[in-house]
């Protein structure tokens, strides 16, 4: 474990954060830049290689990658404030403006969920790359290498 200040990190945390914290940056560009078209390839390029570095260790490469994913992937929700600020602003009866926010609610949902899949999928794949490069966490004792 990591310990800074009072908190104490896991490896598998410690890996995500360096994943997310990989793709966080592009990603806020992306949303900035064009919120209706955002890609999701550096989160999961950093979840990649989140799940790469903790398989090398023996840890388990799909939660970290799904962390990685959440945090590099957090910027795309930017989208959905202007969205919610948009709602009260059309001329509709209140009944329906509920309606409109519970929907952007729930695409919000749908836009975490397919990160997070799609995270814990690059992780698991970073993961296998760790294993065919013989990093699988334990070493075998019969090998000659």
């Amino acid at each position: 474990m990591v310990r800074i200040g009072p908190l104490q990190l896991t490896e598998t945390w410690k890996y995500a954060f360096i994943g997310g914290l990989l793709a966080l940056p592009f990603t806020a560009l992306e949303a900035w830049r064009s919120p209706e078209n955002i890609t999701l390839g550096m989160v999961v390029l950093g979840s990649v290689l989140a799940g790469y570095l903790i398989k090398r260790r023996g840890g388990n490469s799909t939660a970290t990658g799904l962390r990685a994913a959440l945090i590099g992937g957090v910027p795309s929700l930017w989208a959905l404030g202007e969205l919610l600020w948009a709602v009260p602003n059309i001329p509709n009866p209140p009944w329906f403006q509920a309606v409109g926010v519970g929907m952007i609610l729930a695409f919000g949902g749908v836009m975490l969920a397919i990160v997070a899949v799609s995270g814990a999928l690059a992780g698991r794949f970073g993961g296998w790359l760790a294993e065919r490069r013989d990093h699988g966490g334990a070493t075998n004792a019969g090998s000659s290498m």
